[in-house]
């Protein structure tokens, strides 16, 4: 069985070609409308024939008369009638009486199937036997598709049909199945062209793709799969390479001590002797500071045995008020609240006898101008020995970013992640200490206090990086 695509202006001059060329034997496949350019369309015509075996006559140079104009040659007393009857050249055989969509001739070799869904089902099974199998690993990208008719010999895997009783059971044209086919084939072709371009764009990173060992590529893979930057990716793994090559190092080894440099040591609060410390957590909206300032002051109140205090900014939420004082009665802490910036040197003087102050501030979106004037103007009024930029562990790479530049105007800050137990990708830790060079301090878990907060585990930390 072989293929033919013909296009014209119109539906009857593409099936006028079919007629000339192959004659009344031809199997229309499919037909469909193709744009050329912004108004010009034209006519596209999918049809099928077999080639005729090859006779001892034809050998030697037989003759045979040319073919009229849409009429078969003569074969028998109805094809002569038919030619008999048939219309001038002049008149549109294709406006009066359309061609059927599946051939009406009769083959003496073989009986005719029963109906149109049963031929159908041949010449389906005639082009998958045509469609050879992909390698397993093929070198070669597929080429994206076109708008236009990709041809049969496509080697694709072979795509699943219809049973053949459900096929039957229903009524179908042969164009229709043929077009069903045609359309698993390309699904084939892209689910493969996606799954090979995924693979690919894995592995190029940066502005450039280089080729590692694979114990490197292992490790780069994972830091990728845990959603740290590619960038980020690419300068680790350009170092581990040079150094294994030059050193003759473990690669394992050189990424896990590379790694901790660039997480660095993690720093936390450091009370200061025979002074008060104030601290203040700041960060945007829904990253769980009201929860972490609550865990530090119990660990600070039970675990290390200090006087603390908390004072909260945060008005806009009653929920973060009422919260706060729920868990401050339960540790017996005193809490303040205040309205505006210039309060909190009031409040401080209530909590003058206190070894350690937390402040809690609103969180806003970081597209709010107006909370760097607030959040700056609370700093310089409560002259605070630490600040604490709250950041959760589920923010993409974009959020992120968009997050530190919002609090850039932040000189000297600690970075808390919290929701770590929330993502299974900690490449979030990773990509905030390249951003920002500033040093981590604690990474919370979980939201039961005091217990679901930690000083920054950077062995962990690594460790979940790279497996």
């Amino acid at each position: 069985m072989n293929v033919k695509r013909y296009t014209a202006p119109t539906l009857a001059e593409a099936m006028e070609q079919v007629k000339q060329e192959l004659g009344g034997d031809a199997l229309i496949l499919s037909q469909r409308t193709v744009k050329k350019g912004f108004f010009k369309k034209e006519h596209e015509v999918m049809a099928a024939y077999e080639k005729p075996a090859e006779s001892a006559q034809s050998k030697k140079g037989k003759n045979f008369p040319p073919l009229s104009k849409g009429v078969p040659p003569a074969t028998n007393a109805k094809a002569s009638a038919y030619a008999k009857t048939a219309k001038p050249a002049g008149d549109n055989p294709l406006k009066d009486n359309p061609p059927p969509l599946v051939s009406t001739r009769r083959r003496e070799a073989s009986p005719e199937p029963a109906n149109a869904a049963e031929r159908a089902l041949e010449i389906l099974d005639q082009i998958n036997a045509k469609t050879e199998p992909m390698p397993a690993a093929s070198p070669i990208l597929p080429k994206e598709p076109s708008g236009e008719f990709q041809p049969l010999h496509i080697h694709v895997a072979e795509p699943k049909s219809e049973p053949k009783e459900h096929i039957i059971g229903r009524p179908a044209q042969a164009g229709e199945l043929a077009g069903q086919g045609m359309e698993q084939l390309q699904n084939r072709i892209d689910i493969l062209t996606s799954s090979v371009n995924s693979l690919v764009g894995k592995m190029q990173l940066g502005n450039e793709t280089r080729s590692y060992s694979p114990e490197i590529d292992a490790m780069m893979l994972s830091l990728l799969e845990n959603e740290a930057h590619e960038e980020f990716i690419s300068r680790i793994a350009k170092e581990v390479d040079e150094i294994v090559t030059k050193q003759r190092e473990e690669p394992r080894e050189v990424m896990e001590q590379l790694l901790r440099q660039y997480l660095g040591t993690a720093e936390p609060i450091r009370l200061k002797r025979f002074k008060r410390t104030v601290v203040l957590l700041a960060g945007p909206t829904g990253v769980g500071k009201t929860t972490t300032l609550a865990k530090l002051a119990a660990i600070y109140s039970i675990n290390h045995h200090s006087k603390v205090g908390v004072i909260t900014t945060d008005t806009y939420r009653i929920a973060a008020v009422e919260q706060l004082k729920t868990y401050t009665q339960i540790l017996e802490i005193p809490l303040s609240i205040v309205y505006t910036p210039a309060e909190v040197a009031d409040a401080l003087k209530d909590h003058e006898d206190k070894d350690v102050v937390f402040i809690d501030t609103a969180g806003k979106s970081p597209s709010d101008q107006t909370h760097e004037e607030e959040l700056t103007e609370l700093i310089k009024h409560s002259e605070c020995d630490e600040v604490h930029l709250v950041v959760s562990a589920t923010t993409g790479f974009t959020g992120l970013l968009n997050i530190l530049n919002a609090y850039s105007f932040l000189t000297d800050f600690k970075l808390i992640i919290t929701k770590l137990d929330e993502t299974p990708a900690w490449g979030g830790v990773l990509n905030a200490r390249f951003l920002t060079d500033k040093s981590l301090s604690y990474t919370a878990i979980g939201q039961n206090v005091p217990d679901d907060i930690e000083v920054a585990d950077i062995r962990k930390i690594v460790t979940r990086l790279i497996g």
